[in-house]
């Protein structure tokens, strides 16, 4: 049995779920998507537009993070480059979508949440994502390769698909066709998964 995991790495409550998703005892399957696209799809708004839960959602996150004894320091210098469009938003997404093509995506994906919302690597600069890839023993041409026309296609099916499905936010999972949205919805995600493999299906 699997669960799918649609996530996008600028979310908090993603890195959050990936410290815990995997205890679960299922195969997990990543779906990067670029979740501002699905949202303007499905006519939601991030968190980030709306300054209290902006604000909000920090806490809650360092909340989590104390609750599920896992380190919790947002890269200030990632996130402040992504705020000011020095870095393109899609960029982590379309990473994430080359590592899967590239069959590396767990990897990739428990680096790169790592980085961004645990860690201090420098990602602003060429420098300083070729320093990230060696240091984890990544191939080299992971960046090349997720700034490909293709990469860029595959991420905006996976929009669109996410968006047809009921996607509306991330971390969101699929088990067994069931839809479940929030870290805090694994102990469900772990129920559908004990349901299907005994057979009691949903």
């Amino acid at each position: 049995m699997q669960v799918e995991f649609v996530l996008d790495y600028r979310s908090p409550y993603c890195y959050l779920a990936n410290t815990r998703v995997k205890r679960l005892g299922a195969q997990t399957v990543y779906t990067p998507v670029d979740i501002v696209s699905v949202m303007k799809k499905v006519n939601n708004q991030p968190s980030t537009m709306c300054p209290p839960k902006a604000k909000y959602a920090g806490v809650d996150a360092a909340r989590w993070a104390r609750h599920y004894d896992v380190p919790f320091s947002p890269n200030g210098g990632v996130l402040e480059a992504l705020k000011q469009g020095r870095l393109d938003k899609t960029l982590f997404s379309r990473v994430g979508v080359a590592a899967k093509e590239m069959g590396i995506v767990e990897q990739v994906s428990d680096a790169l949440l790592g980085v961004v919302w645990a860690g201090t690597d420098d990602l602003t600069t060429g420098k300083g994502r070729s320093s990230f890839l060696v240091s984890r023993s990544i191939p080299s041409d992971l960046w090349d390769i997720a700034a490909s026309p293709e990469i860029a296609q595959q991420l905006a099916v996976n929009d669109q698909n996410a968006a047809e499905r009921g996607v509306f936010g991330v971390p969101t999972f699929f088990v067994d066709g069931e839809m479940f949205f929030g870290n805090d919805r694994l102990q469900f995600v772990g129920a559908q998964l004990d349901a299907a493999n005994n057979g009691s299906g949903k």
